[in-house]
């Protein structure tokens, strides 16, 4: 699926998936009575003509993306695990499926967890007005060690998955989480994207955004390097496995260092930008920063997180 396409294509299907960390989900978007992907999507005649849906649809896409700006723990894991939201399934299929959905968030939990803990951490140090960034490593090296072990984890449930599903509804599946990988991607290389963001959101002035960018590169510049083909190709091959009529998580040997990889790069760059934000915030702002951090380390997917 091309990039270009990405938004628009999960912003359909995810209204449901998403919320939007800690807010209210969206209503889910209509589905077709067959197996196989929603066939509602950007720019249908429906949709042109309804103001109210286009802009929904718009909300889908910016919770899409907000949920990846702000967390990586689960790496691929956890884009599989939420592409089974608004994935069409049977009735006779749908207590089968939550089942495994259920099993899998279990699964994700300790690195969810790490996460928390790393940015409750940082959203002390910005309400201070000072990110200790050394102390932080041991939290960052957490978030990545339980990220590993995601892949291995979840390959009992992944098979479970396979079974459960019809060849197209594994097609399906397969392109929402590239989709997923894909606005992953795109919010998380970019170098200012976080920043604009941050600016737009708290009203910082063009002198606090050029400070804020000098100190934010300078850290990126320092830290380890990530390959976006690295997870593209991981993607790939569980893709390429999955869609088949005989499947094995087990023989996917690049789950866990993909995981670990994307967890660690996505964190790391969060804690870069809060600490080159944080000295030079106005207090006020450093309130309300902090507490959107705050907010962003609290989300909870579904009823059955804790």
């Amino acid at each position: 699926m091309k990039r270009s396409t990405i938004l628009s294509a999960l912003a359909p299907v995810l209204v449901s998936a998403l919320i939007a960390c800690g807010g209210a989900a969206a209503p889910p978007a209509a589905t077709p009575a067959s197996g196989g992907t929603t066939t509602a999507a950007a720019g249908t005649p429906a949709q042109a003509d309804d103001p109210a849906a286009t802009e929904e649809q718009d909300d889908a896409s910016l919770d899409v993306q907000e949920q990846h700006r702000h967390h990586s723990h689960g790496g691929i894991a956890g884009f599989i695990a939420m592409s089974l939201d608004g994935l069409n399934v049977s009735d006779d299929q749908r207590e089968t499926i939550t089942k495994i959905q259920h099993d899998m968030h279990d699964k994700l939990r300790a690195s969810r967890d790490a996460e928390k803990a790393l940015l409750l951490a940082v959203a002390d140090g910005v309400a201070a007005g000072t990110v200790d960034r050394a102390k932080l490593d041991d939290n960052i090296a957490r978030v990545g060690a339980e990220s590993a072990k995601l892949h291995d984890a979840v390959a009992d449930s992944l098979n479970a998955l396979h079974t459960a599903l019809t060849p197209p509804q594994r097609q399906a599946l397969v392109d929402k989480v590239e989709a997923h990988l894909g606005v992953w991607h795109r919010e998380n290389e970019g170098k200012g994207r976080h920043l604009a963001q941050l600016a737009a959101d708290f009203g910082l002035s063009a002198d606090q955004v050029d400070k804020i960018r000098t100190a934010y590169q300078a850290s990126n510049d320092k830290a380890p390097r990530y390959d976006n083909s690295e997870a593209e190709n991981h993607v790939k091959a569980f893709g390429d496995a999955f869609v088949k009529d005989q499947f094995d998580a087990h023989a996917l040997t690049t789950g866990g260092a993909v995981n670990a990889h994307m967890a660690t790069w996505g964190m790391i760059r969060t804690v870069n930008l809060y600490t080159a934000a944080a000295p030079v915030l106005t207090p006020e702002q450093r309130a309300k920063v902090a507490d959107s951090i705050r907010r962003h380390a609290n989300y909870k997917r579904s009823d059955s997180d804790s």
